[in-house]
């Protein structure tokens, strides 16, 4: 089976989990995983894993990290271009969700799915990716590192819990636990204001509060139907939405950001109807 060229530690960003690891409590430990085409990412996303965590805080864990993992282009790709909508390339929904959670102290932003060589992993595949890259990690450092012995549960195997939203969970039979796909993995269901949950009914699955506010409104379908629409300011937008930085990566990279992304966005730049001449001086 084909793996990723990247490493542990390159694909799954660790300074969020070792700055919490350093300030843990006695309570059991666990981490947070979310997936999804992300095209393109927006707060929303980010969102979801805070809502994760105060539920789980609630049920008391602690929290030492959560990841967003945008998902392949070779599940991307096909399912845009059967909507006939936008697709960006992994590298850019890769930067903008970094751009987006760069100032947050607890998300960080999973690469090993959208690196995969020659097929696309499904999410039961990614969370048990991550559970292994924290399992070896606890099996090297634990000696030296006492405290990772609270992210293990009665398994032996690190406690991860993957967050979704309503539509997923129902789709995948999540409400009834992760088990099907992998042993040990819990599951937060995170719906929106207007959604109704199924109801906790099994100890590994948590539903978690919804975002309050404009927050839950976000969405990529809204994000890529507002380019080059009559009377919307789409920089106004994107920045609200995603973030300032985002936003001028998107719709007018200055010319430092052309000359050192442009042959790797070359073609997100082209979809979004920019050029290389017109890149702000």
């Amino acid at each position: 089976m084909a793996r990723a060229a990247l490493g542990a530690l390159d694909a799954w960003p660790m300074h969020h989990f070792y700055h919490q690891l350093s300030r843990s409590s006695e309570s059991p430990a666990c981490v947070l995983l979310t997936t999804g085409a992300m095209n393109p990412p927006h707060r929303g996303h980010a969102q979801l894993l805070h809502q994760a965590r105060e539920r789980l805080e609630e049920a008391g864990y602690q929290v030492w990290a959560a990841w967003m993992s945008p998902s392949h282009d070779g599940y991307v790709g096909p399912k845009a271009k059967s909507k006939r909508t936008l697709h960006l390339s992994s590298k850019l929904r890769l930067h903008l969700a970094q751009l987006m959670v760069f100032e947050d102290p607890f998300v960080a932003v999973g690469h090993w799915e959208a690196s995969v060589k020659g097929r696309w992993p499904d999410f039961p595949e990614v969370a048990e990716e991550l559970q292994r890259t924290l399992k070896q990690l606890v099996d090297e450092q634990l000696e030296a590192v006492p405290a990772l012995v609270k992210l293990l549960g009665e398994s032996g195997w690190p406690r991860v819990f993957y967050a979704c939203g309503t539509d997923h969970a129902e789709r995948c039979g999540l409400y009834d636990g992760f088990g099907r796909f992998r042993e040990q993995i819990g599951v937060v269901v995170v719906p929106r204001e207007s959604e109704l949950p199924e109801p906790e009914r099994i100890p590994e699955v948590f539903v978690a509060r919804p975002a309050p506010g404009e927050i839950c409104s976000f969405s990529s379908t809204k994000i890529r139907e507002s380019f080059h629409v009559a009377g919307i300011d789409e920089h106004a937008y994107l920045c609200n939405a995603i973030c300032e930085a985002a936003a001028d990566v998107m719709l007018r990279p200055s010319r430092e950001q052309c000359l050192g992304r442009w042959l790797e966005f070359q073609s997100d730049f082209e979809k979004l109807r920019l050029s290389e001449p017109s890149c702000a001086p």
